[in-house]
């Protein structure tokens, strides 16, 4: 990660109209500026849970870095989704706007965050944030209470982020709506008995669905005992979407769309 910080890196960059710049965050989180907007998506610095969820990266960023944020943007209600710890920092150092499934928005009200700055998108539902328009889709996570993935449209770039989703039949029919210039994905290692984020075959077959040019990875390198190797998902896309470029997200990294 760089020595500085990804919110000045934020203040310091100007895309220009029609691109986006992402900073990985870690997990599923990412900053991301385009060229009249700058939101945090699923941003995590909370501790974990230790013994079972041991955070293997460190935070992206401190509390007190945090500044200019025109929302933050949620998929899920679980911690590392929705966190207290970086939620609180938001609400406190910026006047940012909070939107999410119904669970998520709960969370957040449950620690402080005022109802007029508090947003629930429901499926389907399109918010327009200035150079930016937001679709909430349906994703499939059956460990979370409610589940947005989203459409973030920046001119003709197109981003579909998918929060902790499955693999599942949804990334077809929203392919039928959108041209996504890329997908982000949550991966990691299933241990025997438990299936919680998509696997290498799962990741790629997501992205072949929904035609994306670029597939994001992310969250595989966050929890101990969870982890998975990028290369992995690698080798198996060359198969299933031979065409699509793969990044694996580094924390702190920018990665430019559009």
């Amino acid at each position: 990660m760089t020595t500085t910080d990804i919110f000045t890196q934020l203040q310091a960059s100007a895309p220009p109209k029609g691109q986006i710049m992402l900073w990985y965050l870690g997990g599923a989180g990412y900053a991301l500026k385009s060229a009249e907007t700058t939101l945090l998506i699923d941003p995590f610095i909370g501790p974990g849970h230790p013994p079972e969820w041991t955070r293997m990266t460190p935070p992206a960023f401190s509390a007190g870095q945090v500044r200019d944020v025109t929302a933050v943007l949620l998929t899920h209600e679980h911690d590392d989704h929705t966190d207290p710890v970086a939620l609180d920092a938001i609400r406190l150092r910026t006047e940012a706007m909070l939107i999410g499934p119904k669970s998520s928005v709960a969370v957040a009200k449950q620690h402080k965050w005022p109802a007029k700055r508090c947003q629930v998108l429901p499926r389907h539902a399109t918010l327009v944030l200035n150079d930016l328009r937001v679709t909430a889709v349906p994703m499939e996570d059956p460990n979370a209470k409610g589940a947005n993935g989203y459409v973030i449209e920046c001119g003709k770039t197109t981003l579909l982020h998918c929060g902790d989703s499955h693999y599942f039949a949804g990334f077809a029919e929203v392919a039928q709506r959108w041209r996504f210039t890329a997908i982000c994905t949550s991966v990691a290692y299933n241990p025997p008995g438990k299936l919680l984020y998509m696997d290498e075959c799962d990741a790629a077959r997501a992205a072949r669905d929904v035609k994306a040019q670029t597939l994001i990875l992310q969250h595989y390198d966050l929890w101990k005992g969870y982890t998975l190797d990028p290369e992995r998902i690698k080798t198996v896309a060359a198969w299933y979407c031979p065409d699509t470029t793969v990044v694996a997200a580094q924390v702190g990294e920018v990665i430019t769309i559009g």
